[in-house]
């Protein structure tokens, strides 16, 4: 075995899957924006805690900035397609919930929609931002948890070449 120098981005692929979820988020309008992320980790159980990683060019991260509140769906696999779908445009040109028929609901806690069927979702209000280079990391508070066990998560395999179960 032989280790070699790699870049950032092959190692990104070497350590998939990544746990895949779409970020809602409420636009000028009233409707939900969403977005394919897996740059997401937990931070803290006392008080519940996750951080997301945007580019600081994005709508998404502005959308979050401007309101102080997302949501983190984790989806399952009858929303493959279109989940991936989701990161081939900006919200800014499009509804793809409408676009991609992606079912949403009224969250408990916060004004941007939930994806209805997810595995998962954390229902979250910003508490904190880190500029990170050309990224933007998002600390928040879960305010909300809701969660489906019968519903099978996605991955982002091979950066996010496809999206697929774990044992898939």
């Amino acid at each position: 075995m032989t280790v070699e120098k790699i870049t950032a981005a092959q190692a990104q692929r070497l350590t998939a899957p990544s746990p895949f979820a779409l970020l809602s988020s409420l636009k000028e309008d009233g409707s939900t924006n969403l977005m394919a992320v897996s740059w997401w980790t937990f931070l803290s159980n006392r008080p519940p805690m996750i951080g997301v990683c945007l580019g600081k060019k994005g709508a998404s991260g502005k959308l979050i900035q401007s309101t102080g509140e997302f949501a983190l769906n984790i989806v399952g696999e009858e929303l493959r397609e279109a989940a991936l779908r989701c990161g081939s445009c900006s919200g800014r040109d499009v509804n793809k919930a409408e676009m991609f028929s992606i079912p949403l609901e009224a969250a408990s806690e916060i004004a941007p929609k939930i994806v209805s069927g997810s595995r998962v979702v954390f229902e979250c209000r910003l508490t904190d931002m880190k500029e990170v280079t050309d990224h933007i990391f998002y600390i928040a508070e879960i305010t909300a948890c809701s969660g489906d066990d019968s519903v099978k998560q996605l991955f982002a395999w091979d950066g996010y070449a496809r999206l697929d179960t774990a044992d898939a």
